[in-house]
Formats: structure tokens, C-alpha cells, sequence
């Protein structure tokens, strides 16, 4: 599926990514909260959907590959967090949806693809 059709359906609010970035292909998505988790995640073409917004997110995110982010339940990004995902060229997006529910939005992407 292309990131265009999970940014629509979560209505999200781009923080940082390029131009075309609706465009990438993501393959996998993840969820978690714990960075340890996260880490241990070996997907190509991942989307991971947390609603943590330290810094730690996106230096976790670059280590593994992380395609994009999504900060869910309206949290706000950091300064720091978009100024690591510039550095890493990690699609960076807040949705208003709590976890749940975007996890629920971007299984009916996934069906329907």
C-alpha cells in the first residue's frame, strides 16, 4: 500500500516528509509503545505507529529503517523529534485517533489494498 492511502484515512498532519512522500510503499506496520519492542522489529518498508513523542522514537525509527512514524491520540511532535526525522529522512505525522483506533483504520487500508 502507498503511504497516501494511511495518511487519508488517519487524517494526519504531515510534521516532515518530502514532497512525494505519499508515494513510499509500506509493506509492515507496528505498533508499540516500548522502544525495546521496537527494536527488535526486523520489517522492511515499516510504518510504526506509537504514541510516544521523545526524541528516542525517531533514533529508535533510524537504527531499524523505519519508513514513517505516526504520533497518535493528537499528542504534538517535539522540536527535537522533527530535527532527527529531517536528519534521517523519517516521514514524521501526528493523527488525532487514539492508538486503537488508528490500528483499526490501517487494517481496513491493509484489507481493502
Amino acid at each position: 500500500m502507498k503511504l497516501k492511502q494511511i495518511q487519508e484515512v488517519l487524517e494526519t498532519d504531515s510534521i516532515y516528509g518530502p514532497v512525494d512522500c505519499g508515494e513510499l510503499k509500506i509493506d509492515s506496520v507496528f505498533t508499540s509503545d516500548l522502544l525495546s519492542d521496537v527494536l527488535m522489529c526486523d520489517l522492511d518498508n515499516l510504518l510504526l505507529i506509537t504514541s510516544l513523542t521523545t526524541e528516542q522514537v525517531i533514533r529508535s525509527a533510524g537504527i531499524i529503517g523505519i519508513t514513517a512514524v505516526v504520533v497518535t491520540n493528537n499528542k504534538k511532535v517535539s522540536e527535537g523529534m522533527i530535527q532527527l526525522a529531517q536528519e534521517q529522512d523519517i516521514v514524521l505525522m501526528e493523527t488525532p485517533y487514539p492508538t486503537f483506533e488508528t490500528c483499526l483504520k490501517v487494517g481496513r487500508v491493509i484489507k481493502s489494498s
